[in-house]
């Protein structure tokens, strides 16, 4: 049985797939119009300001307390035969992850297969083992693991068990590599996604077009010519994160009716409304955050159920689903996916690579929809081919 905590803290723990990490950071170094490195300090600082906003804390009550790097590695006289300045670079990005407070955990490459290739092996097992070891010995609260693999899957479970929350950082990201006859791609495991409190597509916020300026999102990523000291101190306009909206009611409208003429449904909520406490900042979730100040992170939460029109289509669970389009209405809106209400209890999940000729970024909570449906292996709803009907 866990001890009871006497801090108001919020323990955060950062646990880095190091292959997947670097990947990813060299994808932006090498093919992103950024052309720069991710920024551990930068990572470190988002997260404390993401977690803040959805725990309900301040950013300086939420506290990364413990973080870990995993990764397999040429042994020194392997780094030091090897072509360019392996062994000097690896060395400079363990600077950084001591100056950072990472500990680092590697593994000597092993080769496999027939090829002379070398691979890691066992380092997914010691990621998994050290994160739950240490969230049982240290009692985060959040948990963090930028990692993309499914297997971590059983690590999550067995986190929320504890009382742990999880965030996921995920990319999905595509480009052409160097005499590569097909694209070099890199994705999160949807399931992975799926088992997490707090699942995060990062990608979707790097690239959002509203966000270029924003100061923690550049923050994200090494400042040519200026030190990782330096790039701490951020300056320029508070972070606006992006959220998912409703679509704005028109006010006009709603004055020409009578109190006791609103709709059920819209009575209720204007109640819920009247009774919430105001804070001293924007009403939750719509909470401005700025670097010295409380900040808002991008949203992940769901934002409630819109009903349908009586019209809408009715499917029962467990029968075989139609083959054609069907109508629906978007209910939730998170970082990169989002949820549809097709007219029964379960809502469909879509990506927003399912869309069919509307950008993620357009989309709002309310939108009706058009989309395929069909079953994963796992007998999840999901939508497909997702068409934009527009507001009613």
């Amino acid at each position: 049985m866990l001890k009871e905590k006497k801090s108001h803290l919020t323990r955060v723990g950062v646990f880095y797939d190091g292959n997947y990490f670097w990947h990813v950071s060299t994808f932006y170094y090498q093919y992103h119009e950024r052309k720069s490195r991710l920024s551990v300090g930068g990572l470190h600082r988002f997260l404390k300001y993401q977690i803040a906003q959805l725990e309900g804390t301040s950013p300086e009550l939420c506290k990364i307390v413990d973080a870990h790097y995993f990764r397999g590695r040429l042994t020194a006289p392997e780094a030091a035969r090897a072509s360019g300045d392996v062994l000097y670079y690896e060395r400079l990005f363990d600077d950084v992850l001591n100056a950072e407070g990472v500990t680092m955990h590697h593994l000597p490459l092993s080769r496999a297969g027939k090829g002379n290739k070398k691979k890691e092996k066992g380092v997914d097992v010691l990621f998994a083992l050290e994160a739950y070891e240490r969230a049982l010995q240290h009692e985060f609260d959040v948990v963090v693991l930028i990692a993309a693999d499914g297997d971590y899957i059983p690590l999550v479970r067995k986190l929320h068990a504890l009382g742990t929350r999880v965030m996921i950082l995920g990319w999905d990201l595509e480009h052409d590599g160097e005499a590569r006859r097909e694209p070099t791609t890199t994705y999160t495991s949807f399931e992975l996604l799926e088992e997490a409190t707090y699942p995060i597509m990062m990608n979707e916020l790097i690239d959002s077009r509203a966000f270029r300026s924003d100061p923690i999102i550049n923050g994200l990523f090494v400042n040519k010519g200026v030190s990782e000291e330096r790039s701490r101190e951020v300056k320029g306009r508070p972070y606006q994160a992006p959220t998912a909206h409703s679509r704005p009611i028109d006010s006009a409208s709603v004055d020409r009716l009578k109190d006791d003429e609103l709709p059920p449904a819209e009575e209720e909520k204007a109640s819920a409304e009247d009774d919430k406490p105001r804070l001293a900042q924007a009403p939750e979730p719509e909470v401005t955050l700025s670097v010295q100040d409380s900040i808002e992170a991008p949203e992940v939460k769901v934002i409630g159920h819109i009903d349908l029109p009586e019209e809408k289509p009715t499917i029962i669970l467990g029968e075989e689903l139609p083959s054609g389009f069907i109508r629906g209405q978007i209910n939730t809106l998170k970082a990169g996916f989002g949820f549809i209400d097709v007219g029964v209890k379960e809502n469909a999940f879509f990506h927003y690579k399912s869309l069919n000729g509307v950008n993620f970024n357009d989309l709002l909570v309310g939108d009706f929809v058009e989309v395929h449906l069909n079953r994963n292996d796992k007998g999840q709803l999901v939508a497909s081919d997702v068409t934009l009907l527009g507001q009613e």
